[in-house]
C-alpha cells in the first residue's frame, strides 16, 4: 500500500522582518521527505496550516484567493499523480515522484514533452548533438502543422495529416523569394523522430498515446549515393594544378579541396578529418584511430593512408599544430565544395560525405572485395558497406566484356 502525504509549510528558518516566508508543499514517500517549492511567500501569522489555506492580510486582500487557488491546484496535481500510481498498481518512489512534477505540464501537449525531453537528454548525453538538433527541426516542423499538438488529437488521422504536410508545405522561402520544400530523406526522418518521441511519452504513467500513432508505418526511403567517379575525382585535382589561371582558387577553396581529395583516398568521415592529426599516424604507412562516430565504444580502426592521400595534408599546419587540416566550419565546408564542383564543372551536389561514398566506389572498381571495404570503413554490418558498392556503366562493361576472353576468335563481326 502507498504512502504519501502532502502539506502546506513554510520556512520558518528564513522569515522576513516583516514576518514573511516561503511557501512549501511538503512531500512525504514511504518516510522519504522533500519539499516543492510554491514560489510564494506569506506572513507565518496569517497561514491556517490545519485548514491549509492563507488568511487574508487585511482587507479586501487582493491575493489570497488567486494564492490559494494556486495552493489547491499544485496539491491537487500532487494527488493525481499519487492516483495514477495507485490506479496502475504501480509503486511510487519520490525519485518517480518528483520526475512526474517535472514533466507533468507535459501530459497534454506534446510539443511540451518534445522540449522537456530532448533537453533532459542532451543534458545527460544520452543523445548528440546532431540528434538534439534533429528533435528540434521535427519539433518546428510539428508546430507548424498544428500549434497545440495535444496527445489526446494525436492518432493515426493526425500522422498521416503530418506527413502530407511536409510532403506539400515549404519549410523556408529565403531572401530571393526562393521556395524550399522538404526532401524525401527529411520526412521520414521527421516521421521517425516523432514516433520516436510518442514512444517515450508513451512510456509515462501519466500520459495516453494512440497505439496507432507510435506504429504508423514509416518505410525508410532508397537513397541513391552521390559518389563522384574517377574523370570528376580528376577534374577537381586538376583544379590544384591550375593555379596560374584567372579562375584561381582561393585559400579557403585550397584547403577545403585537399582535405576533401584526402577523404576520397582514405575513407574518413568529416567529423574525423577535423581531428586527423600526427599521432594517428603508425608505421607501415597506417593510420590507427578512434572514430567520432565509434567514441562511445571507444572501437578502433587502422587503415592504410596511401601517398597519394599523404600529399594532400596541410604539412605546414601539421608542424605547427599536429592537425592535418585548417579548416572552416561545415556549413562553410560544404559551401566551399557547390563552388569547387561548379569550377570542376560537375554537376553533382557534392557534401562532405561524398568524398566517403568515392572511396568505396574506387575500391569496389578497382578490387570488388565488400568484406574488404567493410574493414576499411568501420562498419559493423556488412549491409552498410554495400550501399557504397557502387558501379557505373564502364564497369558493367569492362567486367562482362571479362566474359567473352579467349572466346575472341569465334566472333563473327
Amino acid at each position: 500500500m502507498q504512502s504519501f502525504s502532502n502539506t502546506l509549510t513554510i520556512n520558518k528558518q528564513r522569515l522576513s522582518k516583516e514576518g514573511y516566508g516561503s511557501l512549501y508543499l511538503t512531500v512525504i514517500i514511504h518516510r522519504q521527505k522533500r519539499n516543492f517549492p510554491l514560489k510564494l511567500k506569506w506572513p507565518e501569522e496569517k497561514i491556517d496550516f490545519k485548514a491549509e489555506k492563507l488568511l487574508p492580510r487585511f482587507r479586501k486582500d487582493p491575493d489570497v484567493k488567486d494564492y490559494n487557488l494556486f495552493i489547491a491546484m499544485e496539491k491537487a496535481r500532487h494527488t493525481e499523480i499519487q492516483k495514477m500510481y495507485r490506479i496502475k498498481n504501480e509503486e511510487l518512489t519520490m525519485e518517480k515522484f518528483m520526475r512526474e512534477v517535472q514533466i507533468y505540464n507535459t501530459k497534454e501537449c506534446f510539443l511540451t514533452f518534445m522540449d522537456y525531453e530532448r533537453n533532459r537528454r542532451y543534458i545527460r548525453k544520452e543523445i548528440e548533438k546532431k540528434t538534439f538538433e534533429n528533435a528540434r527541426s521535427c519539433r518546428l516542423a510539428i508546430e507548424r502543422y498544428d500549434s497545440t499538438a495535444l496527445f489526446k488529437n494525436i492518432n493515426l488521422k493526425w500522422m498521416q495529416g503530418f506527413k502530407a504536410f511536409l510532403e506539400h508545405n515549404p519549410y523556408h522561402t529565403d531572401k530571393q523569394g526562393k521556395v524550399y520544400y522538404y526532401k524525401v530523406a527529411s520526412i521520414w526522418r521527421h516521421i521517425a523522430t516523432a514516433k520516436a518521441y510518442l514512444k517515450l511519452a508513451s512510456l509515462e504513467p501519466m500520459i495516453f498515446v494512440d497505439d496507432n500513432a507510435i506504429n504508423y508505418p514509416n518505410p525508410k526511403p532508397g537513397t541513391e549515393t552521390t559518389y563522384l567517379n574517377r574523370r570528376e575525382l580528376r577534374n577537381l585535382i586538376d583544379l590544384l594544378n591550375d593555379g596560374e589561371t584567372d579562375d584561381h582558387l582561393t585559400d579557403r577553396q585550397e584547403r577545403v579541396l585537399k582535405a576533401f581529395i584526402f577523404t576520397c583516398f582514405t575513407s574518413l568521415r568529416i567529423s574525423d578529418v577535423y581531428q586527423a592529426n600526427s599521432d594517428w599516424e603508425i608505421e607501415d604507412g597506417f593510420i590507427q584511430f578512434i572514430p567520432h562516430k565509434n567514441r562511445k565504444h571507444q572501437k578502433e580502426i587502422k587503415i592504410p593512408l596511401l601517398p597519394m592521400a599523404k600529399q594532400f595534408i596541410n604539412n605546414e599546419f601539421a608542424h605547427s599544430t599536429g592537425f592535418f587540416f585548417n579548416l572552416p566550419n561545415q556549413v562553410q565546408y560544404n559551401e566551399t565544395l557547390k563552388e569547387l564542383a561548379e569550377k570542376a564543372g560537375i554537376k553533382k551536389v557534392i557534401t562532405s560525405h561524398v568524398g566517403r561514398h568515392t572511396f568505396g566506389y574506387l575500391y569496389m572498381i578497382m578490387e570488388g572485395n565488400v568484406y574488404g571495404l567493410q574493414q576499411l570503413m568501420g562498419h559493423t554490418k556488412i549491409e552498410t558497406t554495400e550501399r557504397y558498392a557502387h558501379i557505373d556503366d564502364d564497369y558493367k562493361q569492362r567486367s562482362a566484356m571479362k566474359i567473352q576472353a579467349g572466346f575472341e576468335d569465334l566472333l563473327q563481326f
